[in-house]
């Protein structure tokens, strides 16, 4: 199987317990210390920083894979006159386009084959947006809505389509995003582990799904934005603000 932003918190968590399972794992990613000590442990690796703009390595677009896990990300949590276009971007390209690039790609291969399973790490950003992440939300709903349209376009097939919407969790991706360190004092408590969104994760492989929220109660508050958007966005505004 093969895991796009294998050397983030989550990826190479996910990496390394799919391989202690047993499975033949290949991650993609940009640090080049974290790929090499995967390397030794056995994991196939392939350097590709997505944000680049570079083309989409040679080695992932063949049919080899009978899972890919779409895991890479980026986000800035800035007010949106605070972007550059740049950063603007690089959401756009690496949470967005290239997951529908590679999902492109793979699923002729999987339908072909008469097997496959597209797992999407999406974000509860692409059920609710909030301050500061508007672009990032943006970028989550579209993939959202597209892996949506996806999993009724392959219905018929043997293809499975997940997307998994975890919360905030507690990896360098959110201090990265918020340098102010303020979004993540806020969460407190309800900053997810690496541990549990990983779990749900390896259960969605064994067990596909279409989809899956994490936590719960915030996946209510996701469907509730849906059906009461402004009330939501008034009775949310003083927790959003801490971000």
């Amino acid at each position: 199987m093969l895991i796009t932003g294998g050397t983030g918190g989550l990826g190479s968590y996910i990496a390394s317990s799919l391989l202690k399972a047993g499975h033949k794992v290949t991650v993609t990613g940009r640090n080049i210390k974290i790929l090499e000590t995967m390397k030794q442990q056995g994991i196939q690796t392939i350097y590709w920083d997505m944000a680049s703009g570079e083309d989409i390595p040679a080695a992932i677009t063949f049919d080899q894979f009978d899972v890919i896990i779409l895991n890479a990300g980026i986000g800035y949590f800035k007010n949106h006159h605070e972007l550059s276009k740049l950063e603007i971007d690089n959401m756009i390209l690496v949470n967005m386009t290239i997951p529908i690039q590679l999902a492109t790609i793979h699923s002729r291969h999987f339908q072909q084959r008469g097997e496959g399973h597209l797992v999407f790490i999406g974000s509860l950003a692409g059920k609710m947006a909030t301050p500061k992440a508007s672009v990032y939300a943006a970028t989550k709903h579209a993939l959202d809505g597209y892996v949506q349209g996806l999993r009724m376009e392959l219905q018929d097939s043997s293809v499975q389509i997940s997307i998994i919407h975890p919360g905030p969790i507690d990896t360098p991706f959110i201090d990265k995003a918020d340098t102010t360190g303020n979004y993540k004092k806020a969460l407190g408590s309800h900053l997810l582990s690496i541990e549990e969104v990983a779990e749900k994760v390896l259960d969605v492989l064994e067990k596909p799904k279409g989809e899956v929220l994490i936590p719960g109660y915030l996946g209510v508050l996701a469907k509730l934005t849906k059906v009461f958007p402004l009330t939501v966005e008034k009775w949310g505004r003083r927790f959003y603000a801490k971000k």
